[in-house]
């Protein structure tokens, strides 16, 4: 069998086309998501540490100033 030929197969061609997609090992991987979702930096190209936790502490100066401290890991 070959592929459909004729000037009413633009749909099957073009559904038959997507569906073939989703086998291609490169094409799946750039378009699932799960490779964002796996990486730590969520695909961030400047990113240089992750947050671990922000912690807010008082200080005197003002009654409403809270600064805000982050301990992060850099890599």
């Amino acid at each position: 069998m070959g592929k459909c030929r004729g000037l009413r197969t633009a749909r099957k061609l073009r559904s038959h086309r997507r569906d073939q997609k989703w086998h291609d090992k490169q094409y799946k991987k750039a378009h699932m998501g799960t490779a964002l979702k796996a990486n730590p930096f969520g695909g961030a190209s400047h990113a240089k540490g992750i947050v671990l936790e922000k912690i807010g502490v008082k200080f005197n100066q003002t009654p409403l100033s809270i600064r805000i401290s982050i301990p992060a890991v850099t890599i």
